[in-house]
């Protein structure tokens, strides 16, 4: 009995690193979402309890945010026939994002006079970073996914909208997370700086080749790409439902009071996607201004002023 339990412990263990061996050797050029489907209750908790059982704290921001996709894409999967079971998934999505938050919260640049440990954190803030920012492109994709199969299977607006409202929060908590990354980042090369005595220029070079290196750089370029091809998709999926409504209010037989419900109908559609364009143009220019390198030294002579 002693040896099952052993065996069964292992077998959690190895689950739960999964995801960050994975993530490892995962190519930049190709995104892998999770499949839109239900999570049952013995794969929930399995889910949990491998999960319980990282320790490493890179390992288990990245298997927290690995969940929290997984049950985006769940919610994705109910929002059509199953709103009671979409917002489940929600509130499972957000327990793990809470999760990776509370890990990310824990994280301080060393009080200590060790420049090669500081470096060591500065590294590995920039795999985080990196991990972040791809749970933001991960929530990107599964929302463009669900948007163009909803549209396939002539979803009502309600359910589009409710799932969008969703979406909503789950991108502006993406947004909360990334900004806490960043002054987390900040505080880790502060402590840098002030333990190496380097100049701006000096330690600018240190950053873009520690960025270079975990491949954070290269992932920015790929993911910038894609952000404009997504936003593009967006569009061609909002156009199309407006043309729909467009096709119905010229419809001779509608009554007035119905004439005035497609008419509010296609004011909020068209006012949903003229935020999206907004704010899809803000986040293209947030992206690229991560390549500005006036920004990145900006960032190491920020925290010491």
């Amino acid at each position: 009995m002693k040896n099952i339990s052993v065996l069964f412990l292992g077998l959690f263990l190895l689950v739960g690193s999964l995801g960050f061996v994975v993530a490892e050797e995962d190519d930049s050029n190709v995104v892998e979402i999770p499949e839109a489907r239900g999570v049952g209750f013995f794969e929930d908790v399995f889910d949990r309890v491998g999960f319980a059982f990282i320790f490493n704290r890179e390992r288990k921001i990245e298997r927290a945010l690995e969940l929290a996709e997984k049950r985006l894409a769940e919610a994705e999967a109910f929002a059509e026939e199953d709103p009671e079971k979409a917002e489940k998934a929600q509130e499972r999505y957000g327990g793990f994002v809470a999760e990776a938050e509370e890990i990310l919260e824990k994280i301080e640049a060393q009080k200590s006079n060790d420049e090669a440990r500081s470096v060591k954190d500065m590294e590995e803030m920039a795999r985080i970073q990196n991990r972040f920012e791809k749970h933001r492109e991960q929530t990107e994709e599964i929302h463009i996914r669900a948007l163009e199969r909803f549209r396939n299977n002539d979803a009502s607006e309600e359910k589009i909208e409710r799932f969008e409202n969703f979406y909503e929060r789950a991108l502006n908590r993406s947004d909360d997370m990334e900004q806490k990354v960043l002054q987390k980042k900040k505080n880790i090369i502060e402590q840098h700086k002030v333990l190496s005595g380097k100049s701006d220029g000096e330690l600018k070079v240190i950053l873009e080749e520690i960025e270079s290196k975990e491949g954070l750089l290269k992932s920015r370029e790929v993911r910038l790409e894609r952000v404009e091809q997504r936003t593009e998709r967006v569009i061609v999926v909002h156009e199309f439902g407006l043309e729909k409504v467009r096709t119905r209010l010229e419809n001779s037989d509608l009554s007035d009071e119905q004439r005035v419900r497609v008419q509010s109908e296609l004011g909020r559609l068209d006012q949903r996607l003229d935020t999206f364009k907004e704010k899809s143009d803000e986040r293209i220019e947030f992206v690229k201004g991560k390549f500005d390198e006036v920004e990145v030294f900006d960032i190491a002579s920020s925290v010491t002023n």
